[in-house]
């Protein structure tokens, strides 16, 4: 009985480490490739994996290269004198609205400004405000609060979304998960540039 009992428990252990050997190949198979960007569509789009939206930059150059994120920059300093700057200012006019962000898959490419769009920089999309504006952007349900500067045009689409957010801001306000959440919008300084 017991050398009947061992047998059975080699058996289950060699299928077990069978089904182990099919997992792990099949965790070992690469993701698909990203889009080119002459591929990549100027509207809005929603990740079928995450639910998250974003927004390509309008004036977005083809064939731009992407930054490494080894090779990016820590922008937080700019973010903390952005906050000193203006965290007691009286807002020039306030908006609510949703706010959604773009990230990665469009670091490197040409803004509307002319600037080269950066995902860890403080910046922001709005679709009339002068580039160079600074706004205070408050989440609705939470006390997150992120400082950003007009550089882009967007979003487009849905009208309720009034400000597209760069992937630190968005993850600033810790909407990241989300993708689109309800924000204020505060206009502290305005630009000089349309």
């Amino acid at each position: 009985m017991a050398d009947h009992d061992r047998g059975l428990t080699r058996r289950r252990l060699a299928l077990g480490m069978g089904a182990l050997a099919i997992t792990a190949v099949t965790c070992r198979t690469p993701p698909p490739l990203p889009k080119s960007p002459s591929e990549t569509s100027e509207a809005p789009r929603e990740s079928s994996a995450t639910g998250r939206h974003a927004a390509a930059p309008p004036s977005a150059a083809s064939g731009a290269e992407k930054a490494e994120p080894d090779e990016r920059p820590d922008f937080s300093a700019e973010q903390q004198e952005l906050a000193e700057r203006f965290e007691k200012k009286k807002a020039l006019s306030t908006l609510r609205g949703e706010a959604s962000y773009y990230g990665k898959a469009f670091a490197g490419r040409k803004t509307a400004s002319g600037e080269t769009f950066e995902p860890a920089r403080f910046t922001a999309a709005h679709r009339t405000l002068p580039f160079g504006t600074v706004l205070r952007v408050s989440r609705v349900d939470r006390q997150s609060v992120v400082y950003v500067r007009v550089n882009d045009r967007g979003p487009f689409g849905k009208r309720r979304r009034i400000i597209d957010l760069s992937e630190a801001a968005a993850g600033a306000l810790d909407m990241l998960r989300d993708g689109v959440c309800e924000v204020r919008v505060e206009v502290l300084e305005r630009g000089k540039k349309r």
